[in-house]
């Protein structure tokens, strides 16, 4: 039998809050290679971001101990406080959280930090806020190359929509430390073909987050259950010679049925990988069986 060919990577929401030891051990039980963690608009995770070095080496430790990689962190709290906003205050604390950010990741290891592609949330966005944004991100991307911290542009459904446009602002800051980490959901759920936006991104695609949409939503799409054929997006990252992190998104944090959640999803996507290594002629019936065995 042929391993899974990419490293499979959790998103921290998808488990119910526990102690760190409690979650990197049920992160490796479910066959996760390494944890994304998230520092999100709540008070409570942006608190990470003052995290003291005795707290980092803890955590570190714990992943460590589970055998699980901390790969990476999701800033979506750049919700709240986007570079590009039209507030100057919003705009300082901003940058002030992203530095915090770019040493929290230095601290504890983390490889990524994956940065949202919103110029701004809560505010329209206009030629202003996206040139802010993009100003700002290169300031950004100068001080993560001095704590040698990659950070990566996720395409979202404000903003910077799709991986041509991260492209776009990655060859004018061009620097190593700024790629891409494209969401097939979020372009599927735009009506975005997701296959040549990925093949204009190869040799910069540092991590994808994988999950299923349908039309207009963006969220919470049971695996299987919506628009994305994941044996064809398989096939599609085997012929661009992806070998890039996976990860797994998925909110189920308030579920009591959590684990057994992320186990599906995950054997889902097992299923979705070893179909699309069969000949042509036999896929279609294969993918057939995939949601019958998840619903059995």
């Amino acid at each position: 039998m042929n391993e899974f060919p990419y490293p499979l990577i959790l998103y921290e929401k998808a488990l119910m809050p526990h102690d760190w030891p409690r979650m990197f051990y049920e992160t490796a039980e479910l066959g996760f290679q390494g944890l994304e963690l998230s520092v999100d608009e709540s008070d409570a995770r942006l608190a990470r971001l003052d995290w003291s070095d005795r707290t980092c080496l803890c955590v570190a430790r714990a992943a460590k101990a589970a055998g699980v990689r901390l790969q990476s962190l999701c800033f979506s709290g750049q919700r709240r406080f986007p570079m590009g906003s039209e507030d100057p205050a919003l705009v300082k604390t901003s940058l002030k959280l992203m530095e915090k950010c770019i040493l929290l990741c230095q601290n504890l290891g983390i490889r990524t930090l994956q940065v949202a592609g919103f110029d701004v949330y809560y505010e329209p966005s206009t030629p202003q806020t996206y040139l802010r944004y993009t100003d700002n991100l290169e300031k950004m991307t100068r001080l993560a190359e001095r704590h040698g911290v990659m950070l990566a542009i996720e395409p979202v459904e404000k903003g910077v929509l799709s991986v041509r446009m991260a492209l776009r602002i990655v060859n004018r800051i061009r620097s190593p430390f700024l790629q891409i980490y494209p969401d097939i959901a979020n372009m599927a759920a735009l009506g975005i073909d997701y296959a040549p936006q990925l093949e204009a991104g190869t040799g910069h695609i540092v991590q994808l987050h994988i999950r299923d949409a349908l039309p207009g939503f963006y969220y919470g799409v049971e695996m299987g259950t919506g628009i994305i054929d994941f044996a064809d997006a398989f096939r599609l990252f085997a012929r661009l010679g992806l070998s890039c992190p996976l990860t797994l998104e998925m909110w189920a944090e308030h579920e009591e049925t959590y684990f057994d959640a992320v186990r599906r999803a995950a054997a889902y996507l097992r299923r979705a990988e070893a179909a699309s290594r069969l000949p042509l002629s036999g896929i279609s019936a294969k993918e057939k069986e995939l949601s019958k065995q998840e619903k059995g």
